[in-house]
């Protein structure tokens, strides 16, 4: 990566922080207008990074891009974290339990890569996209084998886990542990087992991410 490339990718994660924040801490309410100009003059900074940091929190679900409007404050409650990652945990728990028969020895061989990898890392904002990027294949290849594409489809629907890497950062060697625990279940063959581990590792993250922003908003 080239030095400007660099000093770019820094104004963009720099702003997307501080909009998140803003977001999460309550300063922007549901339903405001995030404007572009505004926050580039609050900031010190060109639109460009502000416009790169919309798209990431569009894809967090944090802000809707609505048509003649632009970026719409959505932010998230404990109600919906609650709601969500328990409607996680039992759908992802149900495709892993059913999968889990399916996978083959190339996708055991798979998942001890991705796991490794992420062991390996250096967690730090430069590698936090690559982290989420390797947990997101690590769950995605825990679920392939499962044979009911509703459950799947369901899953891959419920949004806010985009969002838990970036801000979970105190969590991850807890996190790289369970992910271990949840690999030693696939090894040992056991669906049932496969399940109860998943199901805990998410409710654990629903839990840090109801704690982290519960200390964000005390301030």
């Amino acid at each position: 990566m080239s030095k400007n490339s660099e000093e770019k990718s820094t104004v963009v994660k720099y702003v997307t922080n501080r909009l998140r924040k803003a977001i999460l801490d309550g300063t922007l309410k549901k339903g405001d207008r995030l404007i572009q100009e505004e926050w580039a003059e609050r900031l010190e900074v060109s639109r460009m990074p502000i416009r790169e940091a919309l798209t990431q929190l569009q894809m967090e679900g944090l802000v809707e891009m609505v048509p003649h409007k632009g970026a719409i404050v959505t932010p998230i409650t404990r109600d919906n974290i609650e709601e969500i990652y328990h409607t996680r945990a039992l759908l992802e728990g149900l495709a892993v339990e059913k999968s889990l028969p399916f996978l083959t020895e190339a996708d055991k061989k798979r998942l001890e890569e991705i796991l490794s990898e992420m062991e390996e890392l250096e967690i730090s904002d430069a590698t936090n996209d690559q982290y989420t990027q390797l947990n997101s294949a690590f769950h995605e290849t825990l679920r392939k084998g499962c044979p009911w594409p509703r459950v799947q489809k369901m899953v891959e629907t419920l949004g806010i886990s985009p969002i838990a890497p970036n801000l979970l950062v105190d969590y991850y060697a807890e996190t790289l542990q369970e992910h271990r625990m949840i690999y030693q279940a696939v090894l040992r063959g056991d669906p049932s087992e496969l399940r109860a581990v998943v199901e805990y590792h998410i409710l654990r993250t629903k839990n840090n991410l109801i704690e982290y922003m519960e200390e964000l908003n005390k301030k």
